[in-house]
């Protein structure tokens, strides 16, 4: 089937995500929670684009024969906008200091896409502590985006049924076993919830202070 993407004719199959039309295609298109293993998660809506005049998720709508997609009006583009700043409330921007700046990092990547220069919204922090009970990968809820990338992954992938998020929560944040600390829930450390965050919440321990910018200088370097 053939799909009119911005003005242009581009070749799509049954079955296809419109998403991965447009980035196969070469559409650069800012995505947060997407992600292929996992499929549709639609908690961040920074996918919006215009498909046949309405605003739709392009990671949930199916490529269609004859579909129009519009990927850069101001209608999307505002929409993206807004929904990146509701990410960005739940997540304080360090990135010249973040242990995960080495070029994975797909909240950094998408603020550096999208041109984002100030958080529009206020950090918000969370009640929590960062979890550092399992010896391989640790939790930082002040980090967490929410984006339900792990839960999608422990739940349905790994089916360890391990992890969570309780929404109707004041601070939601995720859950392992339903509030237990990492360290003596039901996780077996697969990482694989570790392997598909976006950002820096979830990260090997192995990486902290041993990766991102600034690694390796000196405190007299840093001072200069």
């Amino acid at each position: 089937m053939t799909v009119l993407i911005n003005g242009s004719l581009k070749e799509a199959a049954d079955g296809d995500r419109l998403i991965d039309v447009l980035l196969r295609s070469g559409v650069e298109l800012p995505h947060v929670c997407y992600h292929p293993q996992l499929g549709p998660i639609r908690t961040c809506d920074t996918c919006l684009v215009e498909v046949d005049g309405e605003l739709a998720r392009a990671c949930a709508t199916p490529a269609s024969q004859n579909m129009s997609v519009r990927t850069a009006t101001e209608r999307a583009q505002s929409a993206r906008t807004e929904a990146f700043d509701r990410i960005l409330s739940h997540h304080l921007l360090y990135c010249t200091v973040c242990d995960n700046n080495n070029g994975n990092c797909e909240v950094h990547n998408t603020t550096k896409m999208m041109a984002i220069e100030h958080q529009s919204l206020p950090f918000k922090t969370k009640p929590y502590e960062v979890d550092y009970t399992n010896p391989f990968y640790r939790y930082d809820p002040d980090q967490c985006i929410l984006c339900g990338r792990c839960v999608e992954a422990c739940q349905n992938l790994e089916v360890n049924e391990t992890l969570s998020i309780r929404w109707e929560d004041p601070n939601p944040r995720v859950l392992w076993d339903g509030g237990s600390t990492i360290g003596e829930s039901s996780c077996v450390s697969c990482g694989h919830c570790v392997t598909v965050c976006p950002c820096n919440a979830l990260m090997e321990t192995s990486m902290l202070h041993h990766a991102g910018f600034l690694t390796g200088l000196s405190k007299q370097s840093l001072d200069a």
